[in-house]
């Protein structure tokens, strides 16, 4: 063959791999993807066994309900309440963010009577209730509160799949996270995020989250019923598996995410009761104090 020849098949044939790549998405458009499935259903209510693993292989089981809200303002509520066993019984975690501002969290005791002890702020990174996630771990991801960036793909099996670095925007993040960045893993046919890899400030892999039973709900929104928070550091695993999830608001009304509310021990009532009973304590200012 010519050497001419060959370099017009060159050409040509960089030309089509470049016009490959060009096709493929950025971690950008990846990201907005993944996140925007996410914002389908604003109201999330679900019952949930957590159990904690140590490294000797011992479980602690703890029932919990979770409620998730999502204003019109973007400002996200979140309330977990733990039912058993007994010794964490009406133990509940409050907390908020509105848009880029600082989470606002607390962790509620009943023996405290009318007291939260604060976890916002940087403590909003540090692990609650002997679990292995963090305040900051249970909040939706923001996509303005990341940069990311599309590492090398990853076939797994016979599966492709996405990897998306994600760091954060600025120091406030970082400080509130406790991560200098994160490496999600998305499967390809359908955007789903299998696994995300957590690394400190000094970019060593402390924990690994992964995600499994993924159950539809409309045309394209799939939540988990079983997480699996690996931490390396502790040798310790926290699994989270749901047993029941509702899409509706009238299961997460915004009277719940209050201070109050927990105050009143209107949280220890069921779903059903907050739904239907109007015999529940009524909201009322009552004097606070924070540790």
């Amino acid at each position: 063959m010519p050497s001419s020849l060959q370099l017009v098949c060159v050409l040509l044939l960089g030309s089509m791999t470049a016009s490959v790549l060009a096709l493929e998405p950025d971690a950008q458009a990846i990201m907005k993807q993944v996140l925007g499935q996410k914002q389908q259903y604003p109201y999330i209510y679900e019952e949930q066994s957590m159990i904690l693993i140590d490294k000797a292989g011992n479980r602690d089981v703890k029932n919990t309900r979770r409620y998730i809200r999502v204003d019109a303002s973007g400002k996200v509520n979140v309330l977990l309440v733990f039912d058993s066993p007994e010794e964490v019984k009406g133990v509940a975690l409050l907390a908020s963010q509105q848009n880029n501002d600082a989470i606002q969290a607390g962790i509620y005791l009943p023996a405290f009577d009318n007291r939260m002890i604060a976890t916002d702020g940087e403590r909003s990174r540090e692990h609650f209730l002997g679990s292995d996630f963090s305040v900051f771990d249970l909040k939706p991801e923001r996509y303005d509160e990341y940069n990311y960036k599309r590492l090398q793909d990853e076939v797994i099996g016979e599966v492709s799949y996405y990897n998306i670095e994600a760091t954060p925007v600025d120091d406030k993040i970082l400080k509130q996270s406790g991560y200098s960045k994160r490496i999600h893993t998305i499967r390809k046919n359908d955007l789903l995020i299998i696994r995300t890899r957590y690394f400190n400030r000094h970019g060593r892999h402390i924990k690994t989250l992964t995600q499994h039973e993924f159950k539809q709900y409309g045309t394209s929104f799939w939540q988990p019923d079983m997480i699996l928070m690996d931490n390396l550091a502790e040798q310790h695993k926290t699994l989270i598996k749901t047993t029941e999830r509702i899409l509706s608001p009238d299961y997460v009304p915004p009277k719940m995410f209050s201070r109050q509310w927990l105050f009143n021990h209107n949280h220890m009532a069921s779903t059903i009761q907050h739904i239907f009973d109007n015999t529940l304590t009524p909201e009322k200012p009552v004097q606070t104090n924070d540790d």
